[in-house]
């Protein structure tokens, strides 16, 4: 399972996402768009948007971790 994540430093939903990983040890890439712009850059090309978090699982993508919680939970938990 591959699992990126695009986040800024003051993004509550990414922090809730990524606690929510670490408590189920599901390994994943993180992308600060905040000190790495060309993670923006990289962002938008692949989405057309700079929202955050934005979240990829095996290439499928989630905009948001709360919105998105039921759906994550069934794509990692399985």
């Amino acid at each position: 399972m591959n699992v990126e994540v695009f986040t800024t430093p003051t993004c509550e939903d990414c922090r809730n996402f990524k606690k929510f990983l670490s408590e189920h040890h599901i390994p994943f890439n993180e992308f600060n768009i905040a000190d790495h712009p060309e993670h923006a850059d990289t962002l938008f090309n692949r989405t057309g948007k700079r929202l955050v978090p934005t979240i990829f699982i095996n290439n499928q993508v989630f905009f948001g971790f709360v919105f998105n919680r039921q759906e994550i939970e069934k794509q990692l938990l399985v």
